[in-house]
């Protein structure tokens, strides 16, 4: 445990029930606690003392939904091409050939960029047997970040209507997945207040009722949860409606709604889906870039705050988005929701804010352990780096770093009280291993997949 911590006369946002934002505040750290925070803090006996001039402080940030199978896929994937085709010809083959040594530099490439962007938590997607379950969860756990991670889970290898369309390569048998996940859920859930063991099943289409009703069970035993993309494109729709239901009643009859459930995308949700959704708690992931690039369309993000749905913020993966970086990220939500509602106010800065905070550890079940910055909370915290070109003038810092930052603007991340970033640099992860075998291993993939370089 880092030794006591005190940053001082700081611009710093807390995150709480009253969104206050302190300039020339200070928040003290022990034994990996926050002390307390406000504008008269003292402490004579501080371990390390940041100077907070020119700096803003936030709550670690969240990102509820990350792949991270794909970080090496970054550049890989063609810009260009629909989401189904996307994934049977691009994606999953490239997937459906990672191998344990390609599965752990993806995953190190992933976690580094997070913390480089004050991440401090997130949930993971759609980790397959093939990867090495273990050795994932170890690698993430060593980051010293927090993390549910999703366990992937399927009994149906294509869609209702394209069966046999998933890469052999990613094919598991459901009764394994199970066995996979109580092994890893007795060996690392609840683990330091860190690591949570996660269900991540296939869209609806491409998992059984019957699947659904046995992870619903199993969840509610194991007090687990659940992460799921769901109405990412309009055909999603379209086949709920076949059912004659919307996503939200599906759902809610087979008992898949609730808190810990993060669905992620949500683009196509109509009104009924959101009332579902806010009475039962149930979260959704707002993943902006991944929708733009992939032309699935825009999220209704304002009109699901209005209703009282819990609304977190998402990056997605490496061939979707590009980056991991949540900063980046809600600029665009701020973007296309003004745009998309004709309306300057339909969205504010906070707002994007509070989604990558607190909304985001509401949505994982460990609000009142992190997401904002209050006495009593366990320290993670982001600081951010004002002085720079980009960021001058900075007279409303939020405005300003959220505008016109990025994620690299985060010069130390702290979680637990412990330094994962410290004056620029990671130091949980070994930057030059990652840096040094990502390339050749991106490579190689390409060629098991029988692939080229699409430009």
């Amino acid at each position: 445990m880092s030794g006591p911590i005190l940053i001082k006369d700081a611009t710093v946002v807390t995150a709480n029930r009253n969104n206050e934002i302190m300039k020339n505040g200070s928040v003290l750290i022990e034994n990996g606690e926050i002390i307390d925070v406000g504008k008269h803090v003292r402490a004579t006996s501080a371990e390390f003392v940041i100077d907070g001039k020119d700096r803003i402080v936030l709550p670690g940030l969240i990102n509820t939904h990350v792949h991270l199978a794909q970080g090496i896929l970054r550049g890989l994937v063609p810009d260009n091409v629909a989401l189904i085709k996307w994934l049977k010809d691009w994606v999953w083959p490239l997937q459906g050939n990672i191998d344990k040594e390609i599965m752990d530099i993806s995953t190190k490439l992933t976690l580094l960029e997070m913390i480089n962007d004050g991440t401090s938590a997130f949930v993971a997607t759609s980790v397959n047997a093939r990867y090495d379950v273990d050795r994932t969860v170890e690698n993430v756990y060593k980051s010293g970040m927090r993390a549910a991670i999703g366990k992937q889970i399927m009994d149906t290898p294509g869609y209702a209507d394209q069966p046999q369309i998933l890469h052999q390569g990613l094919i598991e048998d459901a009764d394994l997945s199970f066995k996979i996940f109580d092994q890893m859920y007795r060996k690392w859930h609840g683990k330091d207040d860190r690591i949570w063991m996660w269900f991540s099943p296939r869209t609806p289409g491409a998992v059984s009722d019957e699947l659904f009703r046995r992870i619903a069970e199993t969840v509610k035993e194991y007090k687990s949860g659940v992460t799921m993309h769901l109405a990412e494109v309009r055909d999603d729709i379209r086949y709920f409606a076949g059912l004659g239901k919307t996503p939200g009643n599906f759902l809610k009859d087979l008992g898949m709604v609730g808190r810990n459930f993060v669905y992620v995308h949500g683009v196509w949700l109509n009104e009924d889906d959101m009332e579902i959704f806010a009475k039962s708690g149930t979260s959704i992931s707002h993943n902006p870039s991944s929708n733009s690039k992939l032309g699935s369309g825009i999220a209704p993000i304002t009109k699901m705050l209005s209703k009282g749905v819990n609304v977190t913020i998402g990056t997605d993966g490496g061939p979707s988005n590009d980056d991991y970086d949540i900063i980046r990220e809600m600029k665009l939500a701020l973007l296309l929701q003004k745009v998309n509602n004709l309306d300057p106010q339909a969205i504010s800065v906070l707002d994007t804010i509070k989604m990558a905070t607190i909304n985001g550890a509401w949505s994982m079940g460990i609000e009142q352990l992190t997401g904002s910055i209050e006495k009593g909370k366990r320290a993670d915290i982001a600081i951010f780096n004002l002085r720079a070109p980009h960021l001058v003038p900075s007279v409303v810092p939020i405005s300003s770093l959220i505008y016109s930052g990025t994620g690299m603007d985060c010069t130390d991340l702290i979680v637990d009280g412990k330094f994962l970033k410290k004056d620029g640099k990671v130091v949980t992860i070994n930057e030059e291993e990652v840096y040094e075998k990502s390339n050749a291993l991106a490579a190689e993939l390409l060629s098991r997949a029988n692939l080229k370089e699409w430009m």
